[in-house]
């Protein structure tokens, strides 16, 4: 873990006394206009957001709340599981009449800016973020500066408020269930590996097929995007290997549809041939034939219980629980080839 950033680093760089960076970030008019610059530049430079601003900010209510969903967002407004989760969020913030911020952005450069603005600019009075990069150090940023956040996800820091699905739980169930109907060359199509989501899901698939002492075969696996596209491309590059496999977890719903357009074009018969299950339960799951089994996470709660959270932070009231871990669920369709009770 990186050494985190003082005031006297800012300071040093910009060749300044500790007090004068201070004022100087304050806007004080006893600083002159170059000095004031010239310190700004240092603290941008290393990446310096000072602790009095996170204090500050409790004083200085803008009535508003920050949804920042990083890296992964360009397909925020393509995967229907975000809307339910922006229902919860914005169901809360109503009740209490706070405004919500959405803040996107697809790459860790434009990420660090988008924690700045929010910061330095006073936009928020706290932030809801979603699962980021297990590489991306800006959280970090964030929650060194004292500012109120709540994470959604797994991050194991003592000033963190957090929710998480149980993404680990869900996979396994996924998993379980497809060697229980007597699968065993269960191909996994995992999400990215450096975001929480990915790496907890293909644990639960690793989990199972350990409880059931079936090998792993990393020519299964392979890692993808949560896309449509990305689950038709895999399911082509799987089937093009020629590699054996009677099953499929996919990391999310979508994947399984793309999936499950190359199968039907390969005259790969579902589930006859292969048995299905995708991750999320999105409304489509129900409506494709045939119907997609799946792991159901109730994004609405999630967010409900997020921006719950923020707000008790927000008025001083002490957390319940750090870290909330809201339970998945199998939905048992079509798919998977598994007859329904009665």
């Amino acid at each position: 873990m990186p050494r985190h950033i003082t005031i006297k680093d800012v300071a040093r760089l910009a060749g300044v006394s500790p007090a004068t960076v201070s004022l100087a970030l304050s806007g004080d008019n006893r600083v002159s206009i170059k000095t004031r610059q010239l310190v700004k530049e240092a603290a941008d430079k290393i990446n310096y957001i000072p602790n009095e601003i996170g204090r500050s900010l409790r004083l200085q209510r803008t009535e508003t709340i920050a949804l920042i969903i990083p890296n992964t967002s360009q397909h925020v407004f393509s995967h229907p599981y975000y809307s339910q989760l922006l229902e919860g969020i914005t169901e809360v913030l109503n009740g209490y009449g706070y405004n919500l911020l959405l803040s996107l952005n697809p790459s860790e450069q434009e990420l660090s800016a988008a924690y700045d603005k929010v910061l330095r600019n006073r936009r928020a009075d706290g932030v809801i973020v979603s699962s980021a990069s297990t590489k991306d150090r800006n959280l970090l940023r964030l929650i060194e500066s004292g500012f109120p956040l709540v994470y959604l996800g797994k991050w194991l820091h003592d000033d963190v408020l957090g929710v998480e699905r149980d993404d680990i739980g869900g996979a396994y169930a996924a998993t379980d269930h497809l060697i229980r109907l007597g699968r065993r060359r269960i191909a996994h199509f995992s999400g990215p590996l450096d975001h929480q989501a990915g790496n907890d899901r293909l644990e639960g698939y690793r989990k199972a097929l350990r409880d059931h002492n079936i090998p792993f075969d990393p020519l299964l696996v392979l890692e993808k995007d949560f896309s449509q596209e990305a689950g038709y491309e895999a399911a082509a590059e799987l089937v093009g290997r020629e590699i054996p496999f009677d099953a499929l977890f996919a990391g999310n719903d979508l994947m399984a549809v793309g999936a499950m357009k190359l199968f039907r074009e390969k005259r790969i018969n579902i589930p006859e041939d292969i048995s299905l299950v995708g991750f999320d339960d999105i409304e489509l799951a129900s409506l494709i034939q045939p119907a997609l089994t799946t792991i159901h996470q109730p994004m609405k709660e999630v967010g409900i219980i997020a921006a719950q959270k923020l707000i008790a932070l927000l008025n001083g009231q002490p957390a319940e629980e750090k870290q909330s871990v809201v339970a998945t669920n199998l939905i048992v369709r079509e798919s998977c080839g598994a007859k329904k009770d009665g």
